[in-house]
């Protein structure tokens, strides 16, 4: 471990590495003497660099391993060593004990010598270090220490049992729905459903991709979706059509916004709420689950003048995400990004950034005409979805300008298909379409209780490889809540448009073609990036079937 004083500024570890240069740092500087904050906060802020940047980065120069803390659970007894306010000021949480020594997780390396003297004279144990993101471990400080005191689960029986002690309807279910939503961020879920069954009402979460009911409530509880109508603005009167709308919320010191749905079923009105926290942070190409080779695929269409870029796949898929990681390789001080999306889920402030409004007229499509009176360099258009957006976005590649969008398809190459859907002439999608990621998310196997086996033939078949002697799954913990996968990674396959393919979809070839084509000229298909993970330990090949499926491959 090198000695503090001559530790180099993280400013300096940053532009060695090549991820930030000398006019960030000038234009950093500049913002400073305005907000007064950190120097690395305002790189972050301004969408320079990411937390994961320099957390990496410091495990590098320190040699000290890097812990994604969204990939373990500190135990109860780790906890209790430690105040809640001592591990928020010097941002560090404890792990777990094994014989004399204890895993830590801090962020804050110049106050490195005075965390260990503090941990060695509480607990008697020798820390062994890891470093992590600094906004991970202070989520994870405050979540894990008010569940601790707070257990949600015995929370919400209690809420339940007074709600139905209450006949004459006198407490209201702000409570109880405020639980219901501080589990689900617990439980790192992405969408919340309110199902009335016969007898019951029936919660489900959506985590890493998969249904999980969590709750059966009686039917009394019922009365809880009129309330959450009023909390998003939907029109609680109207129980015949289906309503959208939205409200926000502050669970554990996080501020999130919630997307609300409504349609109306044999038993009552089904709500769908989608998890949106407003503090998301943009990630790296490589930390979402592009190879290395692949991230520089893409970050070479990427930066391409102009011409249209298209993030394709089914919703939930994790396109916007992809997006977002996409624009992090452009050089924003020299580039004008104007956006249009529904809604906004990354900020970045050298962005400019519009959501679409279509009570006033706002859609994706009139948005681009407006953008390209503003000296664009690239348009960002959240999804195209009709025949206007993709006149439109394809108008504006035409003439000069990037244009980035996302397109609900199955592959890289059907998109060439839904285009021509939409109205789009053969000759403009050959002559402005520069590449297509197509993708899906698929669980990862928890690290924690991840053990090898021996696969059967049908799973040698499945992967194309009757030589693999070792495969690997999980067999549940306590950290992945019995589901034996912690976390999703990407599977995808990317398409780049060369001149040669550009001629044969002008000439309405078939996609067969342009398939071997793109084969022959190094294309990958998502399900051999999908074996390819399988293989490597990454997921496994129940996952792959779940998600790819075992008819197409």
């Amino acid at each position: 471990m090198i000695e503090q004083q001559k530790r180099k500024p993280i400013g300096i570890l940053l532009k060695e590495k090549g991820i930030i240069n000398e006019e960030h740092i000038k234009f950093a500087l500049m913002e400073q003497k305005i907000s007064a904050e950190r120097f690395g906060e305002i790189l972050e802020h301004l969408g320079f660099i990411t937390q994961y940047d320099v957390a990496t980065t410091l495990s590098e120069q320190e040699n000290i391993p890097f812990l994604d803390v969204d990939e373990v659970l500190p135990g109860k007894k780790e906890l209790q060593l430690f105040n809640k306010n001592i591990c928020l000021k010097n941002v560090f949480l404890p792990i777990s004990i094994e014989g004399n020594e204890i895993s830590i997780v801090l962020a804050d390396l110049f106050n490195l010598e005075n965390i260990v003297q503090l941990i060695t004279r509480q607990t008697g144990l020798r820390p062994v270090l890891h470093i992590g993101e600094e906004n991970k471990i202070i989520n994870a400080i405050s979540a894990n220490y008010y569940f601790l005191e707070n257990p949600i689960e015995s929370q919400i029986d209690k809420e339940i049992s007074l709600l139905k002690l209450d006949i004459e309807h006198a407490r209201g279910y702000d409570k109880f729905i405020h639980l219901i939503l501080q589990y689900a961020v617990k439980m790192r879920a992405t969408d919340i459903h309110f199902r009335p069954m016969e007898k019951s009402l029936s919660i489900a979460f959506r985590i890493d991709g998969v249904m999980h009911a969590v709750l059966i409530a009686p039917n009394d509880l019922l009365r809880a979706i009129s309330s959450l109508k009023m909390k998003s603005g939907i029109d609680i009167a109207e129980q015949r059509l289906p309503q959208d709308g939205r409200f926000s919320e502050t669970i554990l010191n996080n501020d999130y916004e919630f997307r609300v749905s409504t349609i109306v079923t044999e038993y009552g009105e089904n709500v769908v709420i989608r998890v949106l926290s407003v503090s998301s942070s943009v990630m790296g190409l490589s930390q979402l689950g592009f190879y290395e080779e692949d991230v520089n695929q893409v970050e070479d269409i990427f930066n391409e003048p102009f011409g249209i870029v298209l993030l394709t796949g089914p919703t939930g898929s994790g396109k916007s995400t992809t997006l977002f990681a996409g624009i992090r390789c452009l050089d924003l001080m020299k580039k004008n990004v104007i956006t249009v999306e529904n809604p906004i889920e990354y900020r970045i402030p050298l962005l400019r950034q519009t959501q679409v409004n279509t009570k006033a007229g706002y859609t994706f499509a009139n948005a681009i005409r407006y953008f390209l009176r503003h000296d664009p360099d690239v348009i960002l258009v959240g999804e195209i979805r009709d025949q206007e957006t993709a006149g439109t976005a394809i108008s504006a590649s035409s003439t000069g300008h990037l244009v980035l969008s996302t397109l609900h398809t199955n592959s890289a190459i059907g998109s060439i298909s839904r285009l021509k859907d939409l109205g789009v002439n053969s000759f403009l999608i050959a002559d402005s379409l520069l590449g297509i990621v197509s993708q899906r998310l698929v669980r990862k196997i928890c690290p924690n209780c991840k053990e090898g086996y021996k696969p059967g033939n049908e799973e040698k078949e499945y992967l194309g490889d009757m030589n693999i002697e070792v495969l690997f799954r999980g067999t549940s913990c306590e950290v992945c809540g019995g589901t034996g996968y912690l976390g999703r990674t990407l599977i995808y396959e990317i398409l780049k448009v060369d001149k040669n393919m550009a001629v044969m979809i002008d000439k309405n070839e078939p996609l067969d073609a342009i398939t071997g084509y793109a084969v022959k000229h190094g294309f990958h298909d998502i399900f051999s990036i999908c074996c390819r993970k399988v293989i490597e330990g990454v997921t496994t090949v129940d996952e792959c079937k779940r998600v790819i499926g075992k008819m197409r491959i």
